[in-house]
């Protein structure tokens, strides 16, 4: 009833607001998409266009005040898309950069853009709070050319470079170009970009599945979204936590650790009592990882937007799936006391507070059961 109500003071006070409503409830229609062309070879990294194919251009929108401009061409071949850039200024400066981004909206509602940055002398750093893993800027590789008031630019992103893609929807993202001009000290004109919020001004474009393929990665149902690491994969579910990883060699638990949580936690450190391995009826390796923040302080006070996660993955050689991820530590629930799996795969994990949670094993991860809850 209250929504009812709601939405008939909108409609009387809000001028437009019911029809409003109503292409809210219609369905949205698809994206338009260009697809990414094949290149028949991999263009040189020398900022001569001449050996890259302009099948497909994106162009920003026409614009009276700006003093630069910009075309750009993309390709793809093996595992890398390709961008070519040739873009022109009234007076290039050392300050003038062309900014590139790469979203895939469909990998998963934790995803986030890659930004890399160029200048006349080549790479730039990302800005720090882009997310850009300095592992992504470092694969990234550009060849430049200036002449007078005119820049080209080649860019190769391999698909480790790439921001998370999607594990089994189409390769579809954004690719924004946007260059900024610094002329005069004082004198700032208006970037030109190909992007409006965020999004492509117009189609959005597109990977073939070719692409992904070409990989080789085989993630199991559940996986969302694909990451490149500097030492191998992961995959990731709906949340933000790998659910998935294969590694470019056998898994360890430290080389686990450095792929699913770099800034992992000791567990002795933070007075936490869980194991580094745990083994299944059958015999199989469960490694443990202990991941976040402490909520304990020095003092003895607890800060509850902190928690420890534990993660609990089954290895298979080069790959790993995560079975299991639950707090370690928390203020409501205490320290993680005990940490047992018996000979049946029942797994109970004690805290400092009182409470123990027990899981069950269902084959391939564990499901909280609540016999023996207290």
């Amino acid at each position: 009833m209250r929504s009812l109500v709601v939405s008939a003071l909108l409609a009387v006070l809000v001028p437009g607001a019911a029809s409003a409503q109503e292409k809210e409830k219609a369905p949205a229609k698809p994206r338009p998409v260009k697809s990414v062309p094949s290149l028949p070879r991999a263009p040189k990294l020398d900022g001569n266009l001449k050996d890259f194919p302009a099948t497909l251009s994106v162009k920003p929108p026409a614009s009276m005040d700006a003093s630069a401009s910009f075309t750009a061409r993309a390709g793809w071949r093996k595992d890398t898309l390709f961008v070519g850039v040739e873009a022109t200024d009234d007076q290039l400066q050392a300050g003038d950069l062309l900014t590139l981004t790469v979203f895939f909206p469909d990998a998963g509602a934790t995803a986030t853009g890659h930004v890399f940055r160029f200048a006349f002398d080549g790479k730039r750093a990302s800005p720090p709070d882009s997310g850009t893993s300095r592992f992504a800027q470092q694969l990234v590789d550009v060849g430049v050319q200036r002449k007078d008031n005119a820049l080209s630019l080649e860019v190769a992103i391999p698909a480790r470079a790439l921001p998370r893609f999607p594990a089994e929807e189409p390769l579809t993202f954004d690719l924004c170009l946007t260059y900024e001009d610094v002329d005069a000290a004082g004198s700032t004109p208006p970037a030109v970009s190909n992007c409006k919020h965020g999004g492509m001004v117009g189609e959005a474009l597109r990977l073939p599945d070719d692409f992904r393929k070409g990989l080789k990665l085989k993630p199991p149902k559940g996986v969302v979204g694909l990451e490149g690491q500097p030492d191998g994969w992961l995959g990731y579910g709906i949340l933000h936590y790998p659910d998935w990883v294969e590694a470019d060699e056998r898994l360890t638990p430290e080389l686990l650790e450095v792929l699913v949580a770099p800034n992992t936690v000791d567990a002795a450190s933070v007075g936490v009592n869980v194991p580094k391995t745990l083994s299944l009826p059958n015999g199989k390796t469960l490694l443990v990882v202990l991941s976040g923040e402490s909520p304990y302080t020095a003092n003895g006070t607890c800060d509850g937007d902190k928690e420890l996660r534990l993660g609990l993955y089954l290895v298979k050689g080069k790959t790993a799936q995560r079975v299991l991820e639950w707090p370690a530590a928390t203020c409501a629930l205490g320290r993680a006391t005990s940490v047992v799996l018996d000979e049946e795969g029942a797994l109970s994990i004690g805290y400092s507070n009182g409470p123990t949670i027990n899981f069950a094993w269902s084959g391939d991860h564990f499901e909280r059961t609540e016999l023996g809850k207290r």
